[in-house]
């Protein structure tokens, strides 16, 4: 699976489950929360709709997995536009284990061996091969702080307007700090860690650079 060998993934997760556990219990410190709001402000539907302007970005994040009870790290390398992606997934020491390339027809998983694995989208394939579902399709949305516009959606926000937790297509979304950055020439207030929830599948993304 997203491992060393593909077809390993017990193997992927001795090697990395030292490096899991590491952000994990770094996770645990709790901070006290700011006061939140179930109803979107003028600024949240301002930050929206200037966010919802973004079609194209380039990110690099460090990516933590938990599922049935195995953990897992990985470095991530994105490049988003509407049309397409590639996600570049490596190992804690720089290895490429894995490439999603995603077009607006069908979605490719190259493995650490060179062998291409297809689907129609991006979600059933990880849970096919890897074991657990990537939701790229809303994904690229909820990495800047925003839902999709496909699909219903839960809120509740910040004073300065970001949204605290998402909940949308079943996943729940948490934002535990944001930074000012700017993508294609539109600064905002931006995610820096991301956490991801559906079932027992948990994604954590620590933004290292847009």
């Amino acid at each position: 699976m997203l491992t060393l060998n593909l077809c390993k993934p017990l193997a992927w997760g001795r090697i990395f489950a030292s490096c899991f556990l590491a952000i994990t219990l770094a996770a645990c410190n709790t901070v006290p929360k700011p006061p939140l709001s179930q109803t979107a402000s003028a600024s949240s539907q301002q930050r929206l709709q200037t966010l919802a302007a973004v079609k194209q970005f380039s990110l690099e994040a460090k990516l933590a997995v938990q599922y049935n009870g195995k953990g897992y790290t990985a470095r991530l390398d994105w490049q988003h536009d509407g049309q397409e992606d590639h996600m570049r997934i490596f190992s804690p020491l720089g290895q490429q284990v894995a490439l999603i390339h995603r077009t607006a027809d069908s979605v490719t998983l190259t493995d650490q061996a060179g062998k291409q694995h297809q689907a129609s989208d991006v979600a059933s394939l990880t849970e096919r091969l890897l074991g657990w579902r990537l939701p790229l399709a809303g994904l690229s949305q909820w990495i800047l702080g925003i839902p999709h516009p496909a699909s219903p959606y839960q809120a509740s926000y910040l004073p300065g307007g970001e949204p605290a937790t998402l909940t949308q297509d079943d996943w729940r979304i948490e934002y535990d700090d944001y930074q000012t950055a700017s993508i294609k020439g539109i600064t905002a207030s931006l995610p820096y860690t991301t956490r991801l929830q559906q079932q027992d599948v948990r994604l954590k993304l620590v933004i290292q650079h847009w």
